[in-house]
C-alpha cells in the first residue's frame, strides 16, 4: 500500500528532509546560546569528521531567519523546536553537500544569472505589479533587475538557487533510479479503485476461553516458535515533563485583549494588529473574505448581531485569546480582519519543566540498578528499528542506532519534554523462560480460535449468514477500497482485508482468526472500472504513483545515508540545565 508506506516513511524522515529546504525561524534562543560560547573548540555537531560550530549556527540564524514574536513574547517550547530544527537542517546539509561533491554536481555564476533572467520567484510571478492585459510582463520584470536598488533582492535568490537548485538535481538523480512494472501499475491502481461490500460475523475469542489447555505452554512454544520470533523491535521507556500555562498568564492575555478593543476606538485596526498580534504557525489569520462553514462556532457566536466595522469580545480558546472586526457581509461570507494573542508557557515554567527532567536525566546516567526510575509515572512504547514510535517527539539521532540503555537529553514535544531510555532490544527468538507468560496467554487464545473456528463450521452452511447469529455480531460495511478502509471506519484487521479482495462475490470464506477475534466474510459485492475509465485516468495514476514510489525511494536514500555516516549529535549542550 503505496500510500501508508508514505506515511510511516514520512513520519520519520520529516524533519531532515524539510530541513533541506526550509527557511529557519530565530526566537532569540540561539543567540543567547551563542553568548555563553567562544572558540571554534565549542561544536555543536560533527559528520563524518566535519565540524559544525556555534558559530556557523549563529551565523545561519542571523542571515536566513527572521524574528517572529506576540505581545506575549516568546513561546519557549516553539522556540526550543526550532532551535533544534535549526541543528538538524545543518547535519543534513553536510551531508548532501558531501553528497553534491561526490558526484560533482554544481551550478555555476552564468547559469544562476540566467535562471534569475528568466525564472522570476513566486512572490515576483504573482505579484499583480508585474502584471499587464492579465499576464506576467518579463519586460518589467528585467527593468526590476537593473534597478540598482535591487541588488539586495537578487543577492538572496542568487543565494537561494545556489543552495536549493543542486540539492534538486541531485533529488532527481537518485528518484531516477525508480521505476515502474505494469503489474505494479495494476496492484496499485486494484488498491485505489477497487470497491469492496462485505458482511461479517465476528466472533471475541473471550467468549471461548476458560477451558483448561490440552496441551503445556512449553510445548506450544516448542511447537509454534514462529509465532514469537521478534524483528528488531526496541523497547522504549519514557517520562514526560508537561511545560503548564500558568493562569496568571491567561489573565494577562485576557486584559491586554480588552485594553486593545478600547485602544481600537482611536487607534486603526490595522495598526493594532501589526502591534499585537502573534502568527500562529498552524493557519493564517483571517484577512479578508471567509466562507461562513469555515469559521468555528466560537468565531460565528462572537460575530452574531454583530454590526459592519464592529469588533467582538475576546474569543478565549485553548490556544489564546481572539479579536475579530467585521468589515463586511455577503450572504455566506464574512470579510474580517483578526488580532490573535497566544498564550503559552512563560520562560520559568519551561525551566522548571527542563530542571525537573535533567534530575532524572542524572538518576538514570548514575544509577546503575535495573527497572524504572522510583516517583516517575514511566510509559511504555514500541517500535521497529529505522522507524520512530507514535509520541510527538523530534529524537534526532537518539533511534538511529539504538543500543541497550542508551539515555536521551530532554527531547521536546508538542507541550512536554521527555525523557527516554532503551529498555531492550529484542531480535530473535526469546527463550521460553523470558516469556512463559507470553506464551501461556498465546496458547489459551490459540485454543479458544480453534474452539470457535469448530463452531462456526458446524453452525454456518451454504453462503448465508445470519443477521442474529446464537454466537458473536453480523455487520456490513460501506463499499471500500485497499487503501481507504480505515478512513471509512471498517475496523477489521488488514489480514481479513486482504483476504476479501481474493473472495468471490457470494461466497463465504472459511472461519479465520484475525488479531483477538474470528471472523467469516461474504463479498456482497465488488465494482471496478470500466476498460474505458481505466485507459483514462491510468496515465495520470501511473504518474503519480512514480512520483509517490520516487519519494519514498528518496527519504530511504537518505536515511541510509544519514545511517552509514558518522554524526556525533551534541545538541546536549544547548540544552543542558543546572
Amino acid at each position: 500500500m503505496i500510500m501508508q508506506k508514505l506515511r510511516s516513511v514520512t513520519k520519520y524522515f520529516m524533519w531532515f528532509v524539510a530541513a533541506a529546504f526550509i527557511l529557519f525561524i530565530f526566537f532569540g534562543f540561539g543567540s543567547n546560546i551563542l553568548s555563553s560560547k567562544r572558540g571554534d573548540e565549542n561544536l555543536i555537531a560533527e559528520v563524518n569528521g566535519e565540524p559544525i560550530t556555534y558559530r556557523e549556527y549563529g551565523d545561519l540564524l542571523n542571515n536566513q531567519t527572521r524574528i517572529i514574536s506576540g505581545s506575549m513574547g516568546v513561546n519557549p517550547v516553539e522556540e526550543r523546536k526550532l532551535s533544534d530544527q535549526i541543528i538538524n537542517g545543518l547535519i543534513m546539509d553536510r551531508l548532501l553537500n558531501e553528497q553534491l561533491n561526490k558526484r560533482d554536481i554544481s551550478i555555476s555564476d552564468e547559469q544562476i544569472i540566467d535562471i534569475i533572467k528568466n525564472s522570476p520567484p513566486s512572490m515576483i510571478a504573482q505579484d499583480t505589479t508585474f502584471w499587464v492585459g492579465g499576464k506576467f510582463d518579463y519586460n518589467r520584470y528585467l527593468e526590476l533587475l537593473k534597478d540598482p536598488r535591487a541588488s539586495r533582492f537578487i543577492s538572496d535568490y542568487a543565494a537561494q538557487i545556489k543552495g536549493t537548485l543542486p540539492k534538486r538535481i541531485l533529488q532527481g538523480e537518485i528518484s531516477s533510479l525508480v521505476g515502474l512494472t505494469n503489474n505494479g501499475v495494476a496492484e496499485n491502481l486494484m488498491e485505489d479503485s477497487v470497491r469492496m461490500k462485505l458482511e461479517y460475523i465476528r466472533l471475541p475469542l473471550d467468549e471461548w476461553m476458560g477451558e483448561r489447555p490440552s496441551t503445556s505452554p512449553e510445548e506450544f512454544y516448542l511447537t509454534h516458535k514462529d509465532i514469537f520470533t521478534r524483528e528488531e523491535d526496541v523497547r522504549l521507556d519514557y517520562v514526560s515533563f508537561p511545560i503548564r500555562v500558568d493562569k496568571e498568564r491567561i489573565q494577562s492575555a485576557k486584559d491586554l485583549a480588552e485594553s486593545i478593543i478600547k485602544r481600537a476606538e482611536n487607534v486603526p485596526f490595522d495598526t493594532l494588529v501589526s502591534i499585537y498580534s502573534y502568527l500562529p504557525s498552524n493557519r493564517r489569520l483571517f484577512n479578508g473574505w471567509v466562507n461562513v462553514k469555515n469559521l468555528s462556532s466560537d468565531f460565528i457566536t462572537a460575530l452574531v448581531g454583530r454590526k459592519t466595522g464592529g469588533i467582538t469580545y475576546p474569543i478565549g480558546l485553548d490556544d489564546g485569546y481572539h479579536i475579530l472586526k467585521l468589515l463586511d457581509r455577503q450572504r455566506d461570507s464574512l470579510n474580517l480582519k483578526e488580532i490573535f494573542l497566544a498564550v503559552f508557557p512563560s520562560e520559568d515554567g519551561y525551566k522548571t519543566a527542563l530542571g525537573k527532567s535533567w534530575e532524572l536525566v542524572k538518576q538514570l546516567r548514575s544509577d546503575s540498578t535495573t527497572g524504572g526510575p522510583e516517583g516517575y509515572d514511566v510509559k511504555h512504547t514500541e517500535c521497529r528499528i529505522g522507524y520512530v514510535p507514535d509520541i510527538p517527539i523530534d529524537f534526532g539521532t537518539f533511534l538511529d542506532e539504538p543500543k541497550k540503555g542508551a539515555i536521551s537529553y530532554p527531547l521536546i514535544g508538542n507541550d512536554s519534554l521527555y525523557v527516554c531510555w532503551v529498555e531492550d532490544i529484542e531480535e530473535g527468538t526469546p527463550s521460553f523462560s523470558e516469556i512463559k507468560a507470553e506464551v501461556r496467554d498465546s496458547l489459551e487464545l490459540y485454543e479458544a480460535a480453534s474452539r470457535a473456528k469448530e463452531y462456526l463450521e458446524k453452525k454456518l452452511t451454504g453462503d448465508e449468514l445470519p443477521r442474529h447469529p446464537e454466537k458473536g455480531k453480523w455487520s456490513r460495511t460501506p463499499y471500500f477500497t485497499l487503501n481507504n478502509y480505515q478512513q471509512k471506519g471498517i475496523r477489521l484487521p488488514e489480514k481479513i482485508v486482504l483476504l476479501s479482495f481474493n473472495l468471490k462475490v457470494g461466497k463465504v470464506s472459511p472461519a479465520i482468526r484475525g488479531g483477538v477475534s474470528v471472523f467469516v466474510i461474504k463479498v456482497l459485492d465488488r465494482k471496478t472500472p470500466s476498460k474505458d475509465k481505466i485507459k483514462e485516468f491510468v496515465p495520470e495514476f501511473a504518474r503519480n504513483l512514480q512520483l509517490e514510489k520516487q519519494m519514498i525511494f528518496y527519504q530511504e536514500w537518505l536515511y541510509e545515508l544519514r545511517k552509514r555516516s558518522e554524526i556525533k549529535d551534541l545538541r546536549e549542550k544547548l540544552y543542558e540545565y543546572e
